[in-house]
């Protein structure tokens, strides 16, 4: 008896049939960036959609935690800092978990994100130093690799 491999409409048969799309926002300095990362936050809150924004270390998570509570200057922003499941639409972690089980990611680490588990991937592409657009661009390759959509901005 042999085994044929069909694939069945409406089913995914590879990681890589998933569409990921990945978004460079490009940026020279660090109030652009502020910027991008509250409008995007702002933007799901609004939708009542959930992001992860995914951070490299505990400075750069209370960094962030710090800056949505102040954004905007009338108001906040509400998130949360977990690490734990849960159910709130803006989440900042340190660690390569999904707590509010989000499909879209803000990445502000220096590792691309390898998990097939979110649909879009925000990114900086900082051009204000050679060092840190090279680490974007090698981002930009493996994703490119990976077979997502990449669109820069």
């Amino acid at each position: 008896m042999s085994l044929i491999k069909r694939k069945i409409p409406g089913m995914m048969t590879q990681k890589n049939d998933k569409h990921i799309k990945s978004t460079f926002f490009q940026v020279k300095s660090l109030q652009e960036k502020l910027d991008r990362i509250t409008i995007i936050a702002k933007e799901y809150f609004e939708k009542k959609s959930h992001l992860l924004i995914r951070v490299p270390n505990k400075e750069a998570l209370e960094y962030i935690n710090e800056l949505l509570w102040k954004y905007p200057q009338d108001s906040f922003l509400p998130h949360v800092v977990k690490d734990t499941p849960c159910d709130d639409f803006i989440t900042i972690c340190e660690s390569d978990r999904n707590p509010n089980k989000a499909s879209s990611i803000f990445n502000l680490t220096n590792d691309a994100i390898s998990s097939s588990s979110f649909n879009k991937i925000y990114e900086l592409e900082d051009t204000s130093s050679t060092q840190k657009n090279i680490l974007a661009q090698k981002k930009y390759r493996r994703y490119k690799e990976m077979g997502f959509t990449i669109v820069s901005i």
